[in-house]
C-alpha cells in the first residue's frame, strides 16, 4: 500500500473512531443475520475480516428491531429480504456498525477505501478481478447484461464471487466507505467515498478502484454497504 493510502486510511479511522457511542441492544441477531466475514491476507501488519455480501435487508431489519437503526430504508419496490439494504446513509451504515460491534462483541465498522479496493481486487491487478473488460455474467450495472433486466439491484451473491470468495464487489450497490473526499472551510466533512459502481451505472464506475464522492447525509436507492470487522 503507498504511503498516501496509509495516511488516508490511518486518518479514516481516527474519524470513525470518535463516531462510537453506546446503542441500544435488546439482543443478540439471530445467527443467520450476522453477515458471513472472510478473512483477507495481511494489509502490512494487520488483517481484517470483510463481510461476504452487501448487508442485506433483512440483516438491516435486525438492526432496526433491536433498536440499533433508526431508520427503516426502503426497497423502492424490488424487495427486501437478500436484496441488499438500500437508501441508507453514510451516517445510517455506522449506525449498523456501532450495533454490530456491540451485539457481536467485535468492532466492526465500514470499510477504508484502501480496504475496500484491496479486497475488490481479490489479489489481482486488473480493473475488473476476472480481467480487463467487463464481461455478461460477472455484475449487475447497467447494460453489462444483454438481453436481461437490469432496472434494480439483484438479491445478493447473484453473481459469481472474487478469489477472496467476495460477492458483488462491481455493480450490484455501490458502498459507503469511511474516507472523507471533501471537507468545508471549518473543516467538517461534506463527501464521503462510495466503491464498486451500481446496478444503475455503467461499467467503468464498477470497476475495483473507482470512487465516487456522496454526501455523507444521502440515502440513495443504488447505494449500500458491507461492513469489515476485526478478527
Amino acid at each position: 500500500m503507498g504511503a498516501w493510502r496509509m495516511r488516508r486510511a490511518r486518518a479514516a479511522w481516527l474519524g470513525f473512531a470518535l463516531l462510537l457511542a453506546p446503542v441500544p441492544v435488546s439482543a443478540a441477531p439471530p445467527s443467520g443475520l450476522v453477515p458471513d466475514l472472510v478473512l483477507l491476507p495481511p494489509m502490512g501488519e494487520r488483517r481484517i475480516a470483510i463481510a461476504r455480501t452487501e448487508v442485506t435487508f433483512a440483516q438491516w431489519e435486525a438492526c432496526v428491531a433491536a433498536g440499533g437503526c433508526p431508520h427503516a430504508g426502503g426497497d423502492e419496490g424490488w424487495g427486501r429480504g437478500r436484496y441488499p439494504v438500500i437508501n441508507v446513509s453514510w451516517n445510517d451504515a455506522n449506525a449498523y456498525a456501532r450495533w454490530l460491534s456491540a451485539a457481536t462483541g467485535r468492532f466492526c465498522r465500514l470499510p477504508t477505501s484502501a480496504e475496500w479496493i484491496f479486497a475488490a481486487q481479490g489479489g489481482t491487478r486488473s480493473p475488473y478481478w476476472w480481467g480487463g473488460v467487463m464481461e455478461p455474467g460477472m455484475a449487475r450495472c447497467r447494460g453489462c447484461n444483454p438481453g436481461q433486466p437490469d432496472d434494480g439491484p439483484a438479491p445478493v451473491a447473484s453473481y459469481p464471487p472474487n478469489p477472496y470468495g467476495l460477492y458483488d464487489m462491481n455493480g450490484n450497490v455501490g458502498e459507503w466507505a469511511l474516507d472523507c473526499t471533501a471537507r468545508r472551510a471549518g473543516g467538517g466533512c461534506v463527501a464521503r467515498a462510495t466503491h464498486g459502481g451500481a446496478w444503475a451505472s455503467y461499467a467503468l464506475k464498477a470497476q475495483g478502484g473507482a470512487e465516487t464522492p456522496r454526501p455523507p447525509g444521502e440515502r440513495s436507492f443504488s447505494v449500500g454497504f458491507r461492513v469489515v470487522c476485526e478478527p
